[in-house]
């Protein structure tokens, strides 16, 4: 009842919400496209997310040819089963590929950028570095920055160092910036709060996405900037276990503002 709850939901904002130019994000931790078990679910979550109608889908433990998923090249196959352009960006080399975080969107890619963001409990500048993907596109009049990243699960101070970063990196854009997530933190830890300095959570405290099986708690996220959030018309968590994630995705709205970025 819940997943067609979940279609009603989408067919409506689809249909209505074209002319407001709402955009659909979608937030999934595809868990290198296995269930919970380890099955593969790679054809059922391109599926899924086809049918899902996002706009635009931040991807997290996506896999890169490695020998432990089948050697399949995760985001192509998504894109080519979805229809939806894609860019990817690698965590580190693994396993015969690499292992990172992607983008899917009906909308074309610009500016794709890899920008690095720390992984240290100490703050060392000299520490490890994870991914944060970021991308440009154009819906309707207005240009935008999408990202997707996926913080540090074993280290709430890594976590904390980790949000600042992300704080100085889109805190002086003048682009609307759309950043989604596995962020491994709970709403009102210290990590999501000093987020929240930048960033509005376009979700609810109760969008619980983890673990699929059971969830008990959120910690997939689609945030946007504060100052271009027109309106969060919904929210939703998709009852499909084809992760050890739950999707999530938002209905937004983003406010018509300035198309140059004086942040490069």
């Amino acid at each position: 009842m819940k997943y067609y709850i979940a279609i009603l939901f989408l067919l409506t904002i689809h249909n209505s919400d074209l002319k407001a130019q709402t955009l659909k994000v979608l937030t999934y931790n595809i868990h290198i496209g296995q269930d919970a078990a380890n099955n593969d679910q790679l054809k059922k979550m391109a599926d899924f997310i086809k049918s899902s109608k996002a706009d635009i889908v931040g991807l997290q433990e996506v896999d890169s040819v490695c020998i432990r998923s089948g050697k399949v090249d995760q985001m192509k196959f998504l894109a080519e089963h979805t229809g939806m352009h894609y860019a990817y960006a690698r965590h580190f080399a693994f396993d015969g590929g690499s292992y990172g975080i992607g983008i899917l969107s009906k909308l074309p890619l610009s500016d794709i950028k890899d920008h690095r963001i720390i992984l240290t409990s100490s703050g060392k500048t000299d520490a490890d570095t994870r991914a944060l993907l970021t991308a440009n596109i154009v819906a309707g009049k207005t240009k935008i920055m999408f990202g997707t990243v996926h913080l540090d699960y074993r280290d709430s101070n890594s976590r904390l160092a980790q949000s600042e970063e992300l704080v100085k990196i889109f805190g002086s854009r003048q682009l609307p910036v759309i950043l989604t997530g596995d962020f491994n933190a709970e709403p009102g830890t210290k990590e999501m709060v000093n987020l929240q300095s930048v960033f509005t959570d376009t979700g609810k405290d109760q969008d619980y996405s983890y673990s699929a099986n059971k969830p008990v708690k959120k910690i997939d996220y689609v945030l946007v900037s504060s100052a271009h959030l027109a309106k969060s018309k919904k929210s939703i968590v998709f009852p499909v276990l084809l992760s050890d994630h739950l999707p999530v995705l938002s209905a937004i709205k983003i406010q018509k503002g300035a198309s140059s970025d004086r942040k490069r």
